[in-house]
This record gives C-alpha cells, structure tokens and sequence, in this order.
C-alpha cells in the first residue's frame, strides 16, 4: 500500500511541477489531466442481487510537444498499480512522435491497438456497458506510421506491434493493423483492416467497421465486427459483432439520453476452444450474448465536461443462461491542470 501511494505521489508532484514551468511555453506539457470516476452498482440473476461502490478509473493524462517536430502522449490508470514492478502495466499508452512532414507523421512506444469501431475507440471511462469485442488487451508495445491530409479530417495508419494476444515477454506474436479515422459532415467513421497473430504463423483477421453520427440533437455510432481465421468455415458471417447507440440532447448539451445495444455471435464449434492452437480469443466459439440498456449522462458546468452524473440500466443475454441484470449510478470528475 505504501508503494501504492509512492507512486501516485510522485507522479502527480512530477508532472505539476514539471507544467508550472513549461505552461507558458510552446513546449512542453500542452495538457496535463487527471480524472477520476467512481460508481454504484446493483446486479442481479437468478434471483440473486449483489451491490457496492467501487471506483472504476483514476488516470493521469500528459501530451506536450518537445520542439516542432517531437511530440508525446502519456495515459497512466493509476487505479491498476498493485506495486512498483506493475507500474508499467498500467501504462495505457506511452509513446514518441516524429512529425517528419506536415502530413507524415511516426511513433513508437506502448500504443493503442489501432482497431476500428466508436466503442473500441472511446476512453474506457466513458464506456458504461460493452459488447465482448470491447475486451481485446489493446494497448501493445509496437510503432505506428501515420499519414494526416491537408485538410485534416482524414488520418490512415499503418501499425505493427505486439499480438493482443501475446501472453509472454518475447512471445514473437505480432499485430499488423491498417486504419482510417475520417470526418466528414454527419459522420465520422473510424475503420480497420487488423491481423493479430494468436498461435505462431497463424492469425486471427478482423475487419472493423464504425462511425458516429450527429444530426441536431440526436448522435450515436454504429459498429460492424468481422473476424475470421484458418479455422473458420466462412470468411463472413460464423464471428461477427454489432453494436449500436443512439442519443438525443437537451438542455444546451447538458443532459444526454441514450440507449445501446450489442450481439457478439461466434458460430464456430466449441471444441475449438480446447485445441492446442485454438485461438484464445475474447469472443470464444459457441458465444451467443445480447446486452442492452439505456441510460442519462447529466453535466452541471454549461459547456464543459469536467462533471459527469451517469445512470443507467442493461441487461445481459446469454444464451442457455439466466439473464444479467445491471443498475448503475456514477459520477466522473476531471481536472484539467493545463489545457493549451
């Protein structure tokens, strides 16, 4: 506990010290951040309820450019450290840039699985209940080569890092990702071709289609999952996932109303799960499961979302067992040192 706290000290007194001499300049520390969201949770099935509070994230954010072409960003969930030697672990992510033109851009660290989709693609603090794909472990160590328009609303990159599912140091698995991040005027899609190495020379493919959207009021995302594998019957069709959210907004952006539902299908024969090269995946063969829910997010500053009051409620649905109830009531605070 007292290493717990060490490291939580240290870190907050390095990093404020460090932004109060660089907040007046061009480089530097361009956002220092810390947020913090905590819950109470009610769940029941099969006539048994269980409930408490629990704080869910507690991250310190950094990104500061070191000169005109270096940059970094840096996202640590404090709330996971159990001792000094796991502080690394914790590292969401952790990388280097390189701008070498306007467009071109390079990094290299522990970088964010470049997988598409808007609920992959959210801040695990702001996603209150996920469909199974959710669960990938994406943060890798591996490099990133990025290519930006001139205009800026499209962004390709080709990825190589760590297999998600690289369970060992030096595992020799690896991830190849190519992404987009578009925006146009309703929509703005984030999408990705991925090939993740689960057994050595053998991959697990994933297409990954999905977009915001944004008319007046009314916002949500659509997402489209596709995987398939040496071991699959079809290239479409046998591991899918759909995921969907639609929203509407009152009061000047102050109070958003929402409702989700996701289905994470895998048709393929159970029996694949016990093979000495299955594919230890996050939607295992023979997984049939529907959530769904709704909930309000509710922010007192006008304009800002530094306060956030969440309540929602979802259901489980797995098939052959009873289903998942969960009620939930949050609040999220974040607190932006610096904000450039």
């Amino acid at each position: 506990m007292k290493k717990y706290l060490l490291i939580i000290a240290f870190t907050l007194c390095a990093t404020t010290a460090f932004a109060q001499m660089t907040k007046d300049n061009d480089y530097g520390i361009n956002a220092l951040k810390f947020e913090v969201r905590g819950d109470f949770d009610c769940f029941n099935q099969h006539d048994s309820t269980w409930s408490g509070f629990s704080g869910k994230y507690l991250n310190i954010i950094l990104k500061g450019d070191l000169n005109e072409h270096l940059y970094y960003a840096y996202r640590q969930r404090l709330n996971k450290i159990n001792s000094i030697s796991s502080f690394f672990n914790a590292t969401d992510y952790l990388y280097l840039g390189w701008r070498i033109t306007k467009n071109i851009s390079w990094t290299a660290g522990k970088e964010v699985v470049a997988m598409g989709g808007i609920e992959y693609d959210l801040a695990p603090i702001d996603v209150y209940f996920a469909s199974l794909s959710w669960n990938l472990s994406c943060y890798q160590f591996g490099t990133n080569l990025q290519y930006t328009t001139n205009n800026g609303n499209h962004t390709f990159t080709l990825q190589f890092t760590n297999s998600p599912f690289s369970e060992e140091l030096y595992s020799g698995l690896y991830n190849y990702s190519v992404h987009w991040r578009g925006n146009f005027k309703h929509f703005a899609p984030v999408c990705s071709v991925n090939m993740y190495e689960y057994h050595k020379g053998e991959f697990l493919n994933v297409i990954a289609l999905g977009t915001t959207f944004k008319f007046g009021p009314v916002d949500g995302h659509i997402d489209f999952f596709n995987r398939t594998s040496e071991q699959h019957n079809n290239f479409i069709g046998d591991d899918i996932t759909f995921i969907g959210q639609i929203g509407v907004n009152f009061l000047e952006e102050r109070i958003h109303l929402f409702l989700k539902a996701t289905y994470d299908v895998n048709e393929m024969d159970l029996g694949l799960n016990t093979s000495p090269n299955a594919y230890n995946i996050y939607v295992v063969p023979g997984t049939d499961v529907k959530a769904y829910g709704g909930g309000v997010e509710f922010f007192p500053i006008k304009g800002k979302n530094d306060i956030r009051i969440h309540t929602f409620f979802a259901v489980n649905d797995t098939k052959g067992e009873d289903m998942l109830y969960q009620g939930s009531i949050g609040l999220t605070w974040r607190l932006n040192f610096i904000d450039k």
